[in-house]
């Protein structure tokens, strides 16, 4: 319903044909939802499903396999992966998914369940499916549980990245009010649109909520969704990758885009213009137009050096 109300709100969906599919396996929860989408008053441009009774699996395959039999890709898909716990979310559902070049995908991992059963016998098969792979049994072996949580978020990292071939891939850490992680969000996407478009969602979560959210894509480098972000921490990564080299300022934002935790909203004004304006300036324009006024970075092909870093 959220999602619904979401597009609603979009002038611009008005114009396009837009599919909304529903799984729900339990099928009495599949009718309530059913009975709630009917009050509904929506255009005649939104399509919506609600299949119930079958697993995400069964319902995906069932979609995809229309495009796949045909030889065709995919529409351009969002899939919202929420499973309780661990099973119904096959990988393989989820490389098939990425293997379309404009679908994304959100998956909910669930970090508390998993490691709590991960050492039950009986759920072997359905973690192997899940991550889609085996190498999971490696955190059986690390007993200490800052080192199995980085070990299986960076493994399901890992297998986005390789075996789904996602482009780009961010995760995000949510801790409870008792400062412990209850689960991660994986986006997956090989657009780098729909990478601006997720972090600009993340950026705006409300911090008063019962969750604190952070980019955890990077365990030596979390970074806390604050009204106010930590500037200093971006400049440190841009001096640290750009330093003592030239680069345009398109490629500045890609890789703070596909790279680190912040926003394409976050390095003009905040990072490039103070180094540039510093004394001695750690930042040279290359070449600047006459017209260009210091301390701006209108254009995408303008090229920066990044000066040295120098020791204190």
């Amino acid at each position: 319903m959220i999602a619904l109300d979401v597009a609603l709100d979009q002038p611009a969906l008005r114009r396009a044909e837009i599919r909304f599919v529903f799984v729900e396996k339990d099928p009495a929860r599949a009718c309530v939802l059913r009975t709630i989408v009917d009050t509904v008053e929506l255009p005649g441009n939104f399509q919506v499903e609600v299949i119930g009774g079958h697993s995400f699996q069964t319902a995906m395959d069932g979609i995809l396999s229309t495009y796949r039999n045909q030889g065709r890709q995919a529409p351009p898909t969002f899939a919202f992966i929420d499973p309780f716990g661990w099973t119904g979310a096959p990988f393989s559902v989820v490389q098939e998914i990425m293997g379309n070049r404009y679908c994304e995908v959100l998956v909910t991992f669930m970090y508390e369940e998993i490691n709590r059963f991960l050492a039950n016998p009986d759920q072997t098969d359905n973690f192997d499916v899940f991550f889609g792979t085996s190498d999971w049994r490696e955190g059986l072996q690390l007993p200490d549980p800052q080192r199995r949580n980085r070990f299986l978020h960076g493994l399901y990292l890992r297998q986005l990245r390789e075996s789904a071939c996602a482009k780009y891939v961010r995760s995000f850490e949510m801790r409870n009010r008792n400062d412990v992680v209850d689960y991660y969000l994986f986006h997956a996407t090989n657009s780098l649109l729909g990478l601006k478009r997720m972090k600009e969602a993340m950026w705006k979560v409300d911090e008063a909520g019962e969750f604190r959210f952070s980019d955890a894509t990077n365990p030596d480098q979390l970074v806390l969704f604050e009204t106010a972000p930590r500037y200093d921490v971006l400049e440190a990564e841009l001096l640290a990758h750009f330093g003592g080299r030239e680069a345009s300022v398109k490629e500045i934002e890609e890789f703070i885009l596909a790279e680190t935790a912040f926003r394409e909203t976050h390095y003009k004004r905040q990072v490039l213009r103070p180094l540039e304006l510093a004394n001695p300036p750690m930042l040279e324009v290359v070449d600047p137009p006459a017209s260009r006024k210091a301390g701006t970075y209108a254009q995408a092909s303008l090229k920066l050096r990044f000066l040295p870093v120098r020791p204190r």
